[in-house]
């Protein structure tokens, strides 16, 4: 890639104040360093690893919903920037990217992780992969979307679990199937969270969870069922008002990002996409 400088008028830079040449140099070095997991021998593929994760963010700097606009926009508009392969190729290249962006989001949460000791919030949302009436037709996730119901009725698919802090930042992402209990997830996650408040709905309430958040000197905060005579401090009740901030992450995740999509045509087509929603998430915000 071409380190030469992007218009200023450009949609996604001008709205985020976002310079792409830096985050290139930034996710350049980074991959010098550590290494990557992208091809080793034969004919060197036409994009490097640092360039797939630059162009993803440029896609969601544009908001592109799709691998197919997001190829034409950057063959229209940052032809001298990068040499494209085929489009066939291109999508390899973008979903075979994701495993060395899954190290950059593990390292990214890693270090700018500083909520230990702070208030955090967790909880789940689904991800479907396909309208619940063509659950029986859909075949690309049928090994791993299943189905489950919720408060808003039934539906087919995965769901994403989160920790983030009152900044709206991740601290923690899992994604499972669709029948995966919550308190399960937040079991593993307790394992490395130390000195926190841990906020959640009435879903994750469980004695045994309590007592091991209080191993690791946190404290584990839910809702309460109706059925329930509890009396709650005000430090509480703020706390548990600000349970909308997980819920505002999701938002931004399937409104912005484009999280739940049906057009992937594989499984590692859909898993890719899941990640690189998380990865412009944690870069963009």
């Amino acid at each position: 890639m071409k380190t030469t400088k992007l218009h200023s008028n450009s949609i996604g830079i001008s709205r985020k104040n976002f310079d792409l040449v830096k985050w290139y140099c930034i996710i350049d070095d980074f991959f010098q360093t550590i290494g990557s997991s992208g091809k080793k021998i034969g004919r060197p593929a036409c994009l490097r690893v640092s360039e797939v994760v630059t162009i993803c963010l440029i896609g969601h700097m544009y908001e592109i919903p799709c691998l197919k606009r997001l190829y034409e926009l950057v063959r229209d508009c940052f032809a001298h920037d990068f040499t494209l392969p085929s489009y066939r190729n291109f999508v390899v290249a973008m979903n075979g990217g994701t495993r060395d962006m899954l190290l950059f989001i593990n390292t990214l949460v890693s270090t700018c992780n500083t909520t230990n000791g702070g208030i955090c919030f967790v909880d789940g949302t689904k991800i479907e992969v396909c309208k619940i009436y063509r659950e029986k037709r859909h075949k690309t996730m049928k090994h791993l979307a299943t189905k489950s119901t919720s408060t808003t009725g039934w539906w087919y698919g995965l769901k994403l679990h989160c920790i983030c802090d009152s900044s709206g930042n991740l601290m923690k992402m899992k994604i499972t199937t669709a029948t995966t209990g919550e308190r399960e997830v937040l079991s593993s996650f307790l394992e490395e969270l130390h000195d926190s408040i841990i906020v959640g709905d009435a879903g994750y309430l469980s004695r045994d969870l309590e007592r091991k958040a209080e191993k690791n000197n946190n404290i584990l905060l839910t809702a309460k069922r109706k059925n329930m005579n509890t009396l709650a401090g005000k430090w509480q009740q703020k706390a548990m008002n600000m349970r909308s901030r997980i819920e505002t992450v999701f938002d931004v995740l399937k409104e912005r990002y484009k999280l739940v999509t049906s057009l992937p045509r594989s499984i590692n087509g859909y898993l890719a996409h899941y990640i690189r929603c998380l990865f412009g998430y944690l870069v963009l915000g």
